[in-house]
């Protein structure tokens, strides 16, 4: 073959190499963003929006038909997960049908009465929550939602040391805030057949008489606050004498 046909065979092969590498270099087209009849972005049956602080979103539209409307507690825009600042009107609510709406308890505006009447509509709230401030501050019809958060536990306490002279025991624990204590000794470190006995909440010290002599015996604590009690602390050891 010819030098000059062997550089045109290879300048070629060149050309085609560059052409496959810049097919490949080119992103596929990103999927559009569903957009619903307001024009807002479409997520489920929801128009939202960014909210102009870019850190919440807004609830623009309604476009299902369900007579209980939960908002969730947050969105997902432009790739962020955002939690829902406001909803702004009664665009799709009250003409599709919506009886009740649920807010999440991040929601601080509701519309404007004055334009957005939400009629037939209650809120529903938790207590104490920002939603209940925004509808009671617009005069929409509300009601309050049970309480599903969990109960907070008693605080316990733990017991110090113990001390053991002939058939007597004194019992030092750490101090809380609660009701009163409660303590529990027995023979057995499963507390079978233990005994009980209950201090005031002012107590730091027990002392446990008619002790049997040369036996081991354990102990615990635990703290009442209200019809309540905490878990029961570790086992102690009082030693044998």
């Amino acid at each position: 073959m010819k030098k000059k046909t062997k550089f045109y065979a290879l300048l070629l092969v060149m050309v085609l190499s560059l052409t496959q590498l810049a097919g490949m270099a080119v992103p596929l087209k990103a999927a559009e963003t569903k957009t619903c009849s307001h024009g807002r972005t479409l997520s489920g049956d929801f128009g939202i929006i960014l909210h102009e602080c870019a850190d919440g979103i807004c609830v623009m539209c309604y476009h299902g038909h369900s007579k209980r409307v939960v908002i969730p507690d947050k969105f997902t825009i432009y790739g962020y997960t955002l939690p829902v600042w406001q909803v702004y009107g009664d665009y799709g609510f009250s003409e599709n049908g919506v009886k009740e709406i649920v807010l999440p308890d991040t929601v601080f505006g509701v519309g404007d009465k004055e334009f957005d009447s939400y009629e037939g509509i209650t809120f529903y709230v938790h207590k104490g929550s920002d939603a209940e401030k925004a509808v009671k501050q617009e005069g929409y019809t509300y009601k309050y939602l049970n309480n599903t958060s969990k109960p907070q536990p008693v605080k316990g306490t733990t017991i110090k040391r113990t001390i053991r002279i002939q058939n007597l025991a004194k019992i030092t624990w750490k101090k809380v805030k609660c009701d009163k204590y409660e303590i529990r000794y027995s023979q057995k470190k499963n507390m079978k057949n233990a005994k009980k006995v209950n201090c005031g909440k002012n107590k730091t010290s027990l002392v446990i008489k008619k002790l049997k002599k040369n036996r081991k015996y354990y102990v615990q604590i635990r703290t009442k606050s209200g019809k309540k009690y905490s878990a029961w602390s570790k086992v102690k050891v009082i030693s044998k004498r």
